[in-house]
C-alpha cells in the first residue's frame, strides 16, 4: 500500500508564484538551514507526493538503504530518488521511503514520519514538513535550502506527523528548490539521516 498527499494544481500554481521573490537562491558553502526561519508546508494531510502524476516523474536515478531514528526508535528504510527536473525556475525532489521492517514486527501502526527529515526546521502549528533537505551546487559553492512561498510555508511534504508508513509500505514525499544556474548540470542531495546522494544530474 502507499501513502501518498499532493497538492492541488491550483494550489502549486499559487505557490510557486508567490515563492519567485521569496527563494532561496544559494547559501555560502557550509551554512546551515537558519532555525528562525522555519515554517510550515502546503496544505497535504498526510505524507506527501510532488504536483503531478506519479507516472510523469523521472525514473528513478538513485536508491540507498538507511537507518532513521526517532523517538528511540530505529527503522530501516529504502530511499528511492526520482530524476530531478527542472520547470519556471525551480527543481522539484521526488523519493520514496520503503520502510523495510518485516512484517509483523516493529510498531503496529507503522513508522511515524514527522519531524523525521525537519533537521534544524521546525514548522508552524507543528505542521512538520519535509524541510531539511538541500542542495549542493559544487560548481559554484553554494547550498540551496527548501523554497517557501509568501506565508512561510515550506514548498514541501508537510502534516508529517500524521504520517504513519507500517511494514514493507511506502510513502512519496517531495521538496522544491530554486534552480540552480542553468549551468549547473549536477548537485549533491542532503536528507537528514540519509546517505548523500551525490551528483544527482538535473533534468
Amino acid at each position: 500500500m502507499r501513502t501518498t498527499v499532493r497538492l492541488s494544481k491550483a494550489m502549486t500554481a499559487i505557490t510557486l508564484a508567490l515563492t519567485a521573490t521569496l527563494v532561496t537562491s544559494g547559501c555560502g558553502l557550509g551554512t546551515k538551514p537558519n532555525q528562525d526561519q522555519a515554517a510550515a508546508g502546503g496544505q497535504a494531510a498526510a505524507g506527501g507526493g510532488a504536483p503531478g502524476k506519479p507516472d510523469e516523474r523521472a525514473p528513478v536515478v538513485a536508491t540507498v538503504e538507511a537507518q532513521v531514528s526517532r523517538a528511540g526508535h530505529v527503522v530501516p528504510l529504502k530511499v528511492e530518488l526520482f530524476g530531478p527536473r527542472r520547470e519556471q525556475g525551480f527543481v522539484t525532489v521526488n523519493v520514496r521511503l520503503t520502510n523495510l521492517t518485516p512484517e509483523g514486527q516493529g510498531n503496529s501502526s507503522g513508522w511515524q514520519i514527522d519531524n523525521t527529515f525537519a533537521g534544524q526546521t521546525r514548522s508552524v502549528n507543528n505542521k512538520q514538513a519535509f524541510s531539511g533537505l538541500y542542495l549542493l551546487d559544487r560548481k559554484n559553492h553554494k547550498q540551496y535550502l527548501v523554497a517557501r512561498n509568501a506565508n512561510e510555508e515550506f514548498l514541501a511534504s508537510s502534516n508529517l506527523e500524521a504520517v504513519f508508513v507500517k511494514p514493507q509500505q511506502t510513502a512519496d514525499l517531495f521538496a522544491t528548490f530554486g534552480a540552480p544556474p542553468a549551468d549547473v548540470t549536477a548537485v549533491d542531495l542532503t536528507i537528514p539521516q540519509i546517505p548523500v546522494f551525490e551528483n544527482v544530474p538535473l533534468g
